[in-house]
């Protein structure tokens, strides 16, 4: 029976290789409005401002874990100027920048070692039910597999641990990065409300150096007139 189907699927592989259509391209997944649970997206961006300081208005934005060129640094002020991958070029807060990768970045790294050690696991696997079901000259080396098999099973866990710890810390920075654009609205609003109290002070100050002025000319135009009755009143003794 398998010397029989061993033909028919040799010659079937061209014909579905030649049927094969092309990979379909990516469609957008439409709305459910009947879904009852979905998540938030992580994808946070930070302003691009046009100077180094928060004045400046805001002329792009830039994808947390981009990787940046980094063009000036204003260390007196915070600000580094940066070029993004879309080629703009803007300021950004220094504290904002790090020289190790994304978390992002490091966890497909992670997945992607790890998906080689279960390929390396399952062929090592394969490689020992294979020499156990041999004679016993050709299975001598079933302890030595054994031995390597536990080394990949705990350099598994090891990377499962490794991502479970990077997928804390991308959480982690996603937080921090929402706080820091709160923060930073915040810190507008109060730039906002302190102008507004200056100039509200200004007004105050303007009205009491008026007030002054106007008293200070009453009692020069009242004085010389005092002193007249005065002289009057003395002259009439």
């Amino acid at each position: 029976m398998k010397t029989l189907l061993l033909p028919l699927l040799l010659a079937a592989c061209p014909l579905v290789a030649v049927a094969a259509p092309a990979p379909p391209q990516p469609q957008p997944q439409p709305q459910n409005k009947n879904r009852t649970a979905a998540y938030v997206s992580d994808a946070v961006d930070i302003p691009l401002r046009a100077g180094a300081s928060d004045r400046h208005k805001i002329i792009g934005a830039v994808r947390c874990g981009s990787a940046i060129q980094v063009l000036k640094v204003d260390a007196v002020k915070g600000y580094t100027q940066i070029r993004a991958p879309s080629g703009a070029r803007g300021w950004l807060r220094s504290d904002q920048l790090t020289d190790t990768p994304s978390s992002r970045e490091q966890l497909a790294g992670v997945r992607q070692e790890l998906a080689q050690l279960q390929a390396r696991h399952g062929d090592l696997k394969q490689h020992m039910d294979d020499a156990a079901s041999k004679p016993s000259g050709e299975g001598l080396s079933y302890p030595q597999l054994y031995e390597e098999a536990l080394q990949l099973r705990q350099q598994m866990a090891q990377y499962r641990k490794v991502a479970a710890d990077t997928v804390a810390i991308d959480d982690r920075n996603k937080a921090l990065q929402e706080r820091v654009v709160t923060l930073e609205r915040e810190l507008q609003i109060v730039q906002q409300e302190s102008q507004a109290l200056r100039n509200e002070n200004n007004n105050i100050r303007l009205l009491m150096g008026g007030v002054l002025l106007g008293a200070c000319l009453l009692v020069a135009v009242l004085v010389p007139k005092i002193r007249e009755r005065r002289r009057a009143q003395w002259s009439q003794l």
